[in-house]
């Protein structure tokens, strides 16, 4: 995710030939390199990498170099660290870090730029590869849309144990608490529909949302469950069905209401199916075979779900007149995401609500 702030600090994304990260990883882990190709991030450089050493976890590592920006943060690096241990704990699969050569578990780096041959900073980690499936990758189902939301409330219920100061975190541009700064950013859209159905969205999830902020459940979330970091595994014995085997990129955990990130990952299901509310429902059922909903989470999720999209085109946009090289990634999201919006917030939350009650219903019947 881009991490820019209310003044517009453009966050330079890393640049490391793909010789220059395999020499890295020599010096840094004692690693011979096999071989090594970039991974997709939005503002990081990730690397997946083979080793010809006798390492222990045999599918591999994603080296991660932190954009300057975050680097600068290291308490916060520590907490996702942190949080991934924490998990792992607890039997999620969830990437580990690696240490290196020294025993710490990342090193500041003075990488030169691509521009005048300046340096920037950037905190250096290597972490285990997990195999699996990007769910974005495989069709998606109902049980796979309710298996979803399970896990997800579940990651959630293992993380009330868990906290760190670093995560307490008020500014954070992509919280839905700071969806107003997206007037800030407003400037980079050309569509004045858009323009103005997200201004309006900002004022009413102050309204319903923001003004709630103290009835609302709050703790650690992973903050980003988006079809991008959730892997899957298809079963041996039933082709084409998949589970959810993994947990990817800690790197927008924050201590917030529990229904944003519900929100957020009732967003990145229902934008890419064609049937979005009855995908949702699926999503909401399987939460709530976990924990149930609190009446004010009830009223304010369809709020959330339409602030995630607004983020996502909005910041999407912004960050792709910045790193134009990058676009083909930032527009998977929020290139297709007008046309939920405008369909979302084109229908009621009482609609809405409706058909997801039936859904849940209609799972309780499925299972006595």
């Amino acid at each position: 995710m881009d991490h820019a702030n209310g003044t517009e600090e453009i966050v330079e994304k890393p640049s490391l030939t793909q010789e220059q990260a395999a020499q890295l990883i020599q010096r840094l882990y004692g690693f011979t390199v096999q071989s090594l190709r970039p991974l997709d991030s939005y503002d990081d450089l990730n690397f997946h990498v083979t080793v010809g050493d006798n390492s222990s976890w045999p599918h591999g590592y994603t080296m991660k170099v932190t954009n300057g920006t975050d680097s600068k943060n290291e308490d916060l690096i520590k907490a996702t660290t942190q949080t991934m241990n924490f998990l792992a704990a607890r039997g999620f699969q969830v990437p580990r870090v690696v240490p290196n050569r020294h025993g710490e578990l990342m090193s500041r780096e003075y990488l030169t730029r691509n521009d005048i041959g300046s340096c920037s900073a950037n905190m250096v980690r290597l972490f285990t590869y997990l195999p699996g499936t990007i769910y974005h990758n495989v069709p998606m189902t109902p049980a796979l849309a309710y298996e979803a939301g399970a896990f997800l409330a579940k990651v959630q219920e293992a993380l009330k144990n868990f906290s760190h100061p670093a995560l307490y975190r008020p500014d954070y541009l992509w919280s839905l608490a700071g969806l107003p700064k997206l007037e800030n950013y407003l400037h980079c859209l050309k569509n004045d529909r858009v323009k103005e159905l997200t201004m309006e969205v900002i004022q009413v999830f102050r309204e319903k949302v923001l003004s709630r902020m103290n009835e609302l459940p709050q703790g650690v979330v992973h903050g980003d469950f988006n079809d991008f970091n959730v892997l899957v595994d298809e079963e041996s014995t039933s082709p084409g069905k998949y589970r959810i085997c993994g947990l990817l990129d800690f790197g927008e955990v924050i201590f917030n209401p529990y229904v944003f990130d519900l929100g957020i990952a009732l967003l990145y299901v229902m934008s890419v199916v064609r049937d979005p509310i009855t995908f949702g429902g699926h999503v909401v059922s399987g939460f709530e075979s976990v924990r149930a909903l609190t009446p004010a989470e009830w009223d304010v999720l369809y709020y959330c779900v339409i602030a995630r999209a607004s983020q996502s085109y909005v910041l999407g946009h912004y960050t792709a007149s910045i790193h134009p090289q990058n676009t083909e990634y930032l527009m998977v999201t929020a290139g297709s995401v007008w046309e939920f919006m405008d369909m979302w917030w084109g229908t009621s939350k009482e609609q809405v609500y409706k058909q997801w009650r039936d859904i849940q219903q209609s799972s309780l019947n499925q299972s006595e």
